[in-house]
């Protein structure tokens, strides 16, 4: 949000934080996605491993 404020010339923190504060739920929503999917494959893997030995 610091970045957000500076960069658009806002004096505080308020206006960018009540603006933009769906864009970066979005982006926390999306990496909590992307992490358990990666660790599926990563599980995933480690059983059909597990399974052939």
């Amino acid at each position: 949000m610091k970045h957000i404020q500076e960069a658009l010339g806002h004096r505080s923190m308020q206006i960018p934080s009540d603006v933009y504060s769906h864009v970066s739920k979005n982006i926390e929503s999306d990496s909590i996605v992307k992490f358990e999917n990666h660790t599926k494959k990563i599980i995933w893997g480690a059983e059909k491993v597990y399974k052939t030995n």
